[in-house]
């Protein structure tokens, strides 16, 4: 069975805004729409970690790799995924005209946690350590 951990980030959108507080922003607001910028796989039984961004690849480069590898996939392990990651994917997908990767088993493990177990906090950067990883702010060097 060849599994698949995922993790992708995206691009914020922007808009035109009269004002912080209380707004209501309309789609002709909108300047450009959140995009994925870049994402992170890994087999769960090889060391290496596959990396595409922007950065060194165009947009529709990154999205083709990222339906690639989930193509492949006979089942994927992400945090947050069904709720975010697979939809914006999908969305990513569609925009060029890639039909849906094979089927998978997703695997959530945000959804886990909470399903699961009762912890203080099911954010990444309190379950990682919890259960014996190192936290995001560790190892991105930036602080939750």
């Amino acid at each position: 069975m060849k599994i698949l951990a995922i993790d992708i980030e995206t691009a914020p959108n922007t808009a035109h805004v009269w004002g912080l507080f209380k707004q209501n922003i309309g789609i002709n607001q909108i300047q450009e729409t959140g995009r994925v910028m870049c994402f992170a796989a890994k087999w769960l039984k090889e060391k290496k970690i596959h990396f595409w961004s922007e950065h060194y690849d165009d947009h529709e480069s990154v999205i083709i790799m990222a339906h690639e590898y989930l193509d492949e996939a006979d089942a994927v392990l992400s945090f947050n995924g069904q709720s975010f990651d697979m939809p914006i994917l999908n969305r990513e997908f569609l925009k060029y005209g890639l039909t849906p990767p094979s089927p998978y088993r997703h695997i959530d493990l945000l959804q886990v946690a909470k399903r699961r177990f009762r912890f203080v906090s099911n954010k990444m950067d309190h379950l990682a350590p919890t259960l014996g990883g190192p936290s995001c702010s560790r190892r991105t060097g930036t602080s939750a």
